[in-house]
């Protein structure tokens, strides 16, 4: 297993309806420092790798601990059902692994997506975590934003790009470096230098390795949100135990931006970095000395 953070390499096996997945986590940094564990967002080309331009800011002063989700990255990407709750698992799962090694409080850091999946341990983990960091956290999938609709409604998208043959043809379809430099450009990045051929492609071959549909587009549909409102992420802060802190994106979506808002109303702490859905990965250098000087 390749090191994505200049890190050292290990595997830790989830057991999930009967299934047995290989969750692939990372360290990197001294193991005495405090430990932050970081939580990649959740996206067609969600990897822990995003956490690199942070993690060298940050060097020796934390020991920096990040997986890839079940379904993305290097972790295996079965075909199953994806859903929030077997992402909470998986988050347990990491969690009580670090409590091996680690008795004291850590850091929490989630990018994008995975803030809903950090809050929804809130009640039963929290105690666990010195503090709880959302950076540009959402909370809803890319069509039920875009519609607005539950993602209830989107269950047939899951099922189509989920079936042989003619799954594998939509997906492939919908990673086309057309459509990946589309959706980083007005979504994720604001330097446009950033779209290098050269990265839309590693970007593409990301999304396109084998399995990653079933997960993707279980993302993309909303199969991954918690709950069908914002209510839901408002009473799950409300149950942290924990000081929490949202870093919000300055040229976020408008309406992503405005969930964000609606949340940071009520945190702890509340900062604004340049950048959209994909700040901790353009903006790491920013994100990092903002956290360090917290």
């Amino acid at each position: 297993m390749k090191a994505r953070l200049g890190g050292t390499v290990d595997g830790l096996k989830l057991v999930s309806a009967g299934r047995e997945i290989q969750i692939v986590i990372e360290r990197r940094g001294p193991a005495s420092a405090p430990m932050w564990l970081l939580l990649p967002a959740l996206s067609t080309v969600s990897s822990r790798s995003e956490w690199k331009a942070f993690a060298e800011s940050i060097g020796e002063q934390c020991q920096l601990v990040s997986f890839d989700w079940p379904g993305f990255g290097d972790s295996d990407r079965p075909p199953i059902r994806y859903d929030a709750t077997l992402l909470r698992q998986a988050l347990q799962a990491v969690l009580n692994h670090l409590k091996h090694d680690r008795q004291e409080p850590i850091t929490l850091v989630a990018a994008g997506h995975s803030a809903s999946i950090a809050l929804g341990l809130a009640s039963d983990c929290s105690k666990q975590w010195k503090q709880l960091v959302l950076v540009a956290p959402t909370w809803r999938g890319p069509l039920p934003t875009m519609t607005r609709w539950h993602p209830k409604h989107f269950g047939w998208v899951r099922q189509l790009v989920s079936t042989p043959l003619i799954g594998p043809v939509l997906y492939r379809l919908n990673t086309s470096r057309a459509i990946l430099k589309l959706m980083l450009r007005r979504h994720v990045w604001v330097d446009r230098n950033l779209l290098t051929p050269t990265r839309v492609r590693e970007q593409q071959r990301l999304s396109r390795q084998r399995g990653s549909r079933f997960a993707s587009v279980s993302f993309v549909s909303g199969g991954l949100d918690p709950a069908g409102d914002r209510n839901w992420w408002l009473e799950q802060a409300k149950q942290l135990h924990c000081p929490w802190h949202v870093v919000l994106a300055m040229e976020a979506p408008p309406r992503s931006s405005h969930e964000m808002e609606l949340l940071a109303e009520h945190a702890d702490k509340v900062s604004r970095i340049n950048g959209r859905l994909g700040l901790h990965q353009e903006f790491g250098a920013d994100l990092s000395e903002q956290l360090l000087s917290a």
